[in-house]
């Protein structure tokens, strides 16, 4: 349950930083793209697509998706989520808690998006 308020707030915030700012809103143009970040059951997740700028996102998988991180679990996916901490992340990736399928540069680009979003 954590993990999927997590999601739909992550939803929140990447929207509410495109109307915010404009230069986060041209960030976001860069890139037209659909990622679902879900746990491996599949039983917890959500997608979210960039398209011009705009974020549109909703609850559940996207089996056209790019990019996905896949979680080994929703306890899991929450702790280091919600930490903020890129070690953290890179050691679930090592240890196989967190699994990346598709196109890497597209999940690197969306953590940049993450940091920005953070700031704006």
């Amino acid at each position: 349950m954590k993990f999927s308020f997590l999601l739909y707030a992550l939803k929140i915030k990447l929207q509410k930083a495109a109307k915010k700012s404009a230069d986060f809103k041209e960030h976001l143009k860069e890139k037209n793209f659909t990622l679902v970040i879900k746990t491996a059951d599949g039983k917890r997740g959500r997608f979210f697509t960039f398209l011009n700028g705009d974020v549109l996102s909703k609850k559940g998988d996207n089996t056209n998706a790019n990019v996905s991180l896949i979680w080994k679990d929703a306890d899991s996916a929450f702790k280091i989520m919600a930490s903020g901490n890129n070690e953290e992340t890179m050691k679930a990736l090592q240890n196989g808690i967190l699994k990346l399928e598709g196109d890497a540069q597209l999940a690197l680009w969306f953590t940049g998006t993450i940091k920005m979003m953070m700031k704006a």
